[in-house]
């Protein structure tokens, strides 16, 4: 005898049909404020996922957004005619938009279709994506909510600021027994600490020489130190300590050991040495694609063949992804995100600038945008002391950088969409930064046409202003585009912020402004790329419409580019790349072929003169994008992809540095870097005249040791002075939180506890990240967040979440009420991309499931009160007429049991 299955939910629904039926027309007893206040919306009209009515297949509606790119419908437009409540409109216009972004990752997820096409897709996903967040964002639901993600009983921001602790910890000093003599501090270790208190600055010399005999192991050193330290009245000490990772048991293996600083605040640290050569550093990309970093390399021994004295590599924060595969198994896994360092400077105390772009977190601070200017900074040992995002809601830019006579940097190149109180000008906009030596923004200047430009190079002058050169595609500053696709430009700008001069460099062709430089008498140099040929002009730096004071044509740079310029005296140094028909003069170094980074150098005067032309090269790819010159020496910095004279290729491309004499441009050494997967390149170079010292061995930073950095929220994260976002309670009246110069996370907990009154709770809670922004509100209420004005939105860029948090009332207080609608959780993941299959079959998962929320939600509203009582064990009162629909819903369920009975 076959035996037949019998579906209990068949007869489960019939029951709870027919116990509807009886129930439905029944007037509903509250069961607590949330059953007495959000009443019940009956409607007639058929859901569009409702298989009474007509449901267009998924492949139509692929098909349709595919063509038009239009998901969701903020005017609800197909919906405006429906007899049914505006919630109900807005559910069904959502749930339509999600099914275009549904259908598209059904195809996607499929083993038939093409990575071509799944690109393809997920450019049209991405678009939908956008809609979404939009949508969602001007949502106004009044009888419930919905979030985008999970339902949290609480908010904490991302973002985590750290108090910081009086501490140093050098590097790796010494490997090996922990007592043994430290060959590198054998010799003449000779520096100076000294250490500012109550506005007194002490200095205590240091000299092992002192120890006499005693074996200079690090315990001994250390000891040594602390004597000095201590006879001047320093409280702060020395020890030494392991290197290293901790294990699961808290403990640091291996034989590595370095010095540890334990100071206080009351005492500022600096250490300077007796002497010093010069050390080299270079900073550009290590890897390429999503794999790419940000490089500093520092190099030593520069006066015969340089060594590596430390090499960072600096990661913007990975994705984590969720894939599904193809028996449901769910897998996470991390995707890397670039990050690329464009230009680099030193500062006065021997820390070194570098300024970069990425899309994704670094350091613990949150990009609002596509993509944002980081600007950053590390002392000699390569330890980062601070980082600075620009906050960008659009994307933004580096490629510039330097640093006046104050300490201050200047960070320019190009911004789009919204940045706190600028205006969007159309395309890439050009961009300058003024920060001041602690990272602290000192204003912005935002600038250009119709059409995109952008700076290329940034100079200071001995005065404080500072000189630009980029290329626009259109005319500003009272200067009308010339002609071509770009026209060079110059701008000055005072050290106040305040514009002086405008000038556009070249004429109807094609011009570029790659590179600026203040001349020995004040005046400016300009290399421009004309129509592909190298002109250099030296204008008087006080107005903007004088005519040049000398031009060099250079001559064409057959398909090669100017990468930089640097000033020593009367001399001028032009790098960049270029082929061998370009020949300003007999070059001293001849083209090895194909493209080679080249150097001019030129004479200034009332007239320019070419002193030599040289070429550094391989028979491969060679570049300079970088140049300096200090102590009689020229500097260039760039990438190969062969093996420059004396150096080696290790991988397909590489980072080079090069010394040169400055006199005659002969070559003294170049040596190559590589990368991650033997891919790398250096955008910028830089020279520390002293930055090669004993220092170096003790694992000590040249300069001030930084313990801790400030508090305040715009220097630490990147949300800008004047952003904003609101809150509200229960659905209530939305009250604007906004973020002024000076706010510390404490400073923002009073203003949301005035805000929520009694119904919450804001704090800030310390973990070993750092100071967190923490919301919880009271049981029984929802709080819910909302994002600021397009461009000043503060949520993104604390790490906060768009959407509500509630603490519901427990399973024992039933009697208790909540003024809170109720709350529904799409739990869709943050970032959703069809870029895989993987990934398109865990956002075909994800937004399944968000379906299904929003189906609920709309029979939560549908649903009669009494039928909510009658499930969840509360009471009706009897009487009334049972719905058409309700009676409808009975009958299929009973037809159902009919049929099954009947085998």
């Amino acid at each position: 005898m076959d035996i037949v299955g019998f579906d209990l939910s068949a007869l489960s629904g019939w029951y709870q049909s027919r116990n509807a039926v009886r129930l439905a027309g029944l007037s509903p007893q509250p069961s607590g404020a949330s059953a007495g206040t959000f009443n019940t919306q009956k409607s007639d009209v058929l859901a569009p996922w409702d298989v009474r009515g007509d449901i267009t297949s998924t492949a139509d509606i692929a098909r349709r957004v595919l063509a038009n790119g239009k998901f969701f419908d903020s005017t609800l437009a197909d919906f405006s005619k429906l007899d049914a409540p505006d919630d109900h409109k807005t559910l069904f216009g959502l749930h339509t938009g999600m099914r275009g972004l549904f259908s598209l990752a059904a195809e996607a997820q499929e083993k038939t279709t093409t990575d071509t096409r799944r690109a393809f897709l997920d450019r049209r996903f991405a678009e939908g994506v956008a809609q979404l967040d939009e949508f969602l964002q001007g949502m106004d639901l009044q009888s419930l909510t919905l979030l985008k993600g999970e339902k949290l009983t609480k908010a904490e921001s991302d973002v985590a600021i750290h108090r910081g602790v009086s501490e140093y910890t050098t590097g790796i000093v010494h490997s090996g027994e922990f007592d043994a003599e430290v060959a590198s501090l054998t010799g003449d270790v000779q520096f100076t600490v000294s250490v500012k208190k109550s506005g007194v600055t002490t200095d205590v010399n240091i000299d092992l020489a002192d120890m006499g005999a005693t074996v200079r192991n690090l315990d001994n050193i250390a000891a040594h130190i602390n004597a000095e330290l201590d006879a001047a009245g320093v409280i702060s000490t020395i020890s030494r300590v392991k290197i290293g990772e901790k294990d699961e048991n808290g403990i640091v293996q291996g034989n590595d050991f370095g010095f540890k600083i334990s100071g206080v605040l009351t005492e500022q640290i600096s250490f300077s040495a007796a002497s010093g050569a010069p050390a080299v550093y270079i900073a550009g990309v290590s890897g390429i694609g999503d794999g790419a970093a940000g490089q500093i390399v520092k190099l030593t021994d520069t006066a015969a063949a340089p060594e590596t004295g430390f090499s960072r590599r600096i990661e913007a924060a990975s994705d984590e992804v969720e894939t599904v595969k193809d028996d449901g198994e769910t897998k996470t896994s991390t995707e890397a995100n670039p990050f690329t360092i464009s230009a680099t400077a030193v500062s006065a105390d021997g820390g070194v600038y570098t300024v970069g772009t990425t899309g994704s977190n670094v350091d613990g601070q949150i990009i609002k945008g596509e993509a944002d200017l980081v600007l950053q900074k590390h002392d000699s040992t390569g330890k980062l002391v601070w980082t600075r995002t620009l906050g960008a809601a659009g994307e933004a830019s580096g490629a510039s950088i330097a640093v006046d006579g104050d300490g201050n940097v200047i960070v320019a190149g190009s911004v789009s969409g919204a940045l706190g109180t600028t205006t969007a000008l159309g395309g890439d906009d050009s961009l300058v930064v003024k920060y001041d030596s602690a990272g602290v923004e000192q204003w912005v200047q935002r600038f250009g046409g119709s059409a995109a430009d952008r700076v290329n190079s940034v100079a200071v002058a001995s005065d404080g202003t500072i000189y630009v050169a980029g290329e626009a595609a259109s005319g500003f500053g009272n200067q009308a585009h010339q002609g071509g696709s770009y026209d060079g430009y110059v701008r000055a700008i005072g050290s106040d912020g305040a514009v002086q001069f405008t000038r556009r460099v070249g004429a109807a062709g094609d011009e570029r402004a790659s590179a600026i430089a203040v001349a020995d008498d004040g005046g400016l140099l300009v290399a421009s790329n004309e129509d592909g040929r190298a002109i250099l002009r030296k204008y008087a730096s006080g107005d903007g419409s004088s005519a040049a004071i000398w031009e060099q044509d250079l001559g064409d740079l057959d398909g090669g580019r100017i990468g930089g310029l640097a000033v020593d005296g009367t001399d001028i140094y032009l790098a960049g790349a270029a082929g061998a028909a370009f020949a300003p003069s007999a070059p001293v170094t001849a083209n090895s072929g194909g493209r080679d980074a080249m150097l001019v150098k030129l004479s200034d005067g009332p007239a320019s003169s070419i002193a030599y032309t040289t070429f550094l090269g391989s028979d491969a790819d060679d570049s300079a994008n970088g140049v300096t010159v200090s102590g009689g020496k020229v500097y260039l910095a760039g990438k190969t992809t062969g093996e420059l004279p004396g150096a080696t290729l290790n991988g397909s491309r590489n980072a080079f540095a090069a010394q040169l004499d400055a006199t005659t441009g002969a070559l003294d050494w170049a040596t190559q870097v590589s990368g991650r997967g033997g891919l790398s390149e250096a955008a910028g170079i830089a020279v520390d005249a002293g930055g090669d010292s004993v220092l170096d061995a003790l694992g000590l930073p040249r300069g001030a040791v930084t313990y801790s950095d400030t508090r305040v929220v715009t220097d630490r994260s990147a949300v800008r002075a004047g952003d904003h976002f609101y809150l509200s309670v229960n659905d209530g009246r939305r009250k604007k939180i906004t973020i002024e110069a000076g706010d510390t996370m404490r400073s923002l907990t009073f203003k949301i506890n005035a805000a929520l009154l009694l119904d919450g709770t804001a704090d800030v809670r310390r973990s070993t990240e750092g100071d967190r922004l923490r919301i919880t509100p009271k049981v029984g209420t929802t709080i819910e967040f909302f994002a600021g004005a397009e461009g000043r939105d503060a949520l993104s860029g604390l790490g906060l979440p768009a959407g509500a948090v509630t603490k519901t009332t427990s399973l024992l207080d039933k009697d208790k009420t909540s003024d809170a609608p109720p709350l529904f959780a799409m739990e869709l993941p943050t970032v959703m991309s069809l870029t895989s299959r993987d990934r398109a079959a865990a956002a075909f998962k994800s937004l399944e499931n968000a379906m299904t929320v929003i189906q609920r939600a709309y029979r939560d509203l549908t649903t009669p009160q009494a039928v909510k009582d009658l499930l969840e064990g509360g009471k009706g009162k009897q009487g009334g007429t049972v719905p058409a629909h309700i009676q409808a819903q009975y009958a299929n369920y009973a037809a159902g049991l009919s049929r099954l009975q009947g085998g």
